[in-house]
């Protein structure tokens, strides 16, 4: 087996260290981006502003509201009945 010399052992280290921290941090910044896409607030405002339209509401909103849900003391979003945490800011009902 051939002799390693220094530069080409840093060379190798430094390609192993991007082939295994890269995508790592691609993924840490998509997530990132998702969850900045999924801003309530943001998509508030621009509905506000005319740019989106308001989203619809999901099922389980159509269920809290049908089954006479709890209302979060926190932030207001009414929860299915029978829930112990609010499924939006994760707080206790109880």
């Amino acid at each position: 087996m051939a002799q390693v010399g220094t530069l080409e052992l840093a060379v190798r280290l430094a390609v192993a260290t991007v082939a295994v921290v890269g995508p790592t941090l691609l993924f840490l910044g998509l997530w990132r981006f998702l969850m900045w896409l999924r801003d309530d607030e943001l998509v508030k405002a621009l509905a506000q502003r005319g740019v989106v339209e308001a989203p619809d509401p999901s099922p389980a909103d159509v269920l809290a509201g049908a089954s006479g849900g709890s209302e979060c003391g926190n932030c207001g979003t009414v929860n299915l009945r029978g829930a112990s945490v609010c499924r939006d800011c994760l707080s206790s009902l109880e």
